[in-house]
């Protein structure tokens, strides 16, 4: 899923992953969405996402920012991320002599 947005990370793209400032383009939009329940002003929905790509096991999103004209693309796989093999002997416990 790739969710893209006209303009660059407000609060730049450090701060964005770190969460806590809100910094909404559409003011009015954003208190609709608060009128219905939805969406705190917290500054926590990027982290959020995260958290749950992190929970689920998927592989890590991917936020890219592209200018002239300036855009925001977040990409979000559905897929499991690649598990490190070991080979037979690594799963085997230790012995102690």
């Amino acid at each position: 899923m790739v969710i893209e947005n006209l303009g660059s990370i407000r609060t730049g793209k450090k701060q964005m992953l770190r969460g806590g400032i809100s910094d909404p383009r559409n003011k009015t939009l954003m208190k609709m969405f608060n009128m219905i329940g939805i969406g705190e002003r917290a500054g926590s929905g990027i982290p959020d996402i995260y958290q749950v790509w992190e929970n689920e096991g998927w592989s890590m999103p991917v936020v890219e920012e592209s200018y002239n004209p300036d855009r925001t693309r977040l990409s979000l796989e559905f897929a499991k991320k690649q598990s490190i093999k070991t080979s037979e002997s690594e799963k085997e416990p230790k012995r102690s002599q």
